[in-house]
């Protein structure tokens, strides 16, 4: 155990030149079949600990959720087939951003585990230097403090995407979580992730493989979690969020910008598993003066599109917003 802790403690340590030497004279006095049996053995390892927290997170995932959006959202959702995630540094309310990660923060130093206590603290130090986007959906299609958000003085829509269509090809993988308001679950979710990070230390044999492929998950789902945290009281908006956490060269090749309401805004386009199509469902027109005029444009544009088999469904509540 005291070699273990010892050895931990160096690895978080080494400054980058050092630790790439190092892994690299490592990867290179290792089989190859060994390296991917190890590599396989801790992407299982790795599912099932994000299932658990998923678990936990909610017991009963929605089939459908709505992503509210204006009509140039819509027309460069609909015509590229992807939805757009912005940089969490850009959404609309900086502070339920600055909640999420203070919560992990602090709630993690309070509770840092041994052995693995180094590898938290360097995944804390590096916690809000990762870029991250999110998409926002919610569970609700017509819900009125989203058509304030998205939609006043014009036209909006919620687009209905079937979650279990929602895998994507791309290999980083944007997570769908459901948003957590209550802090207690916050917490339990926190908390089963740093028992098991440390229970594997304790009773798995390691390397440098395991240390490093435990770091970078231990980072992300930090990440994560920080960014599904919300404060209690915007519970009504019930949002699911899709996190993608790009690697340094495919946000280089990736990233977009363009103007947001708190200027240039930096965002990034998700696609599908069935490439350059989205896993539509419904649309629901916001209110507007005439809801049947802009029914039928909208279905026309679908059907233009090769979404003539979407519903189209008009908003409930009253213009007056």
């Amino acid at each position: 155990m005291t070699v273990g802790v010892v050895y931990i403690t160096l690895c978080a340590q080494l400054n980058t030149t050092s630790q790439q030497t190092r892994i690299w004279r490592y990867f290179v006095a290792m089989d190859e079949i060994e390296y991917e049996r190890r590599i396989s053995d801790l992407n299982g390892w790795a599912e099932s600990v994000r299932a658990e927290l998923a678990s936990l997170i909610t017991d009963r995932p929605a089939s459908v959720i709505y992503h509210y959006t204006d009509l140039a959202g819509l027309i460069g959702i609909i015509s590229s087939g992807r939805v757009w995630a912005t940089h969490t540094g850009k959404l609309n309310d900086a502070s339920e951003n600055r909640h999420g990660y203070e919560f992990v923060a602090d709630h993690v130093r309070a509770n840092l585990p041994e052995p693995s206590r180094p590898i938290f603290e360097k995944a804390l130090s590096v916690l809000r230097s990762v870029d991250t986007y999110v998409a926002c959906y919610s569970t609700q299609s017509d819900l009125l403090s989203q058509w304030r958000n998205y939609a006043v003085g014009r036209v909006g829509y919620s687009l209905g995407f079937e979650t279990t269509r929602m895998a994507t090809g791309d290999g980083s993988m944007p997570l769908l979580e459901a948003v957590i308001y209550r802090d207690d679950i916050a917490r339990s979710v926190i908390d089963q992730l740093l028992g098991r990070i440390d229970a594997y230390f304790v009773r798995q044999s390691f390397g440098e493989v395991e240390v490093g492929y435990v770091s970078g998950m231990l980072q992300a789902q930090l990440n994560i979690i920080a960014c599904i945290l919300k404060h209690p009281k915007f519970e009504e908006e019930s949002e699911y969020r899709q996190i993608y956490q790009p690697s340094s060269s495919a946000l280089v090749l990736n990233t977009e910008f363009r103007q947001g309401r708190f200027g240039l805004t930096p965002f990034v386009r998700i696609g599908f598993l069935e490439k350059d199509r989205l896993p539509l469902k419904t649309i629901t027109i916001g209110p507007c003066q005439d809801p049947e005029t802009e029914s039928n444009a909208l279905k026309m544009f679908l059907s233009s599109n090769g979404y003539a088999h979407v519903e189209v469904l008009t908003s409930e509540i009253p213009l007056r917003m």
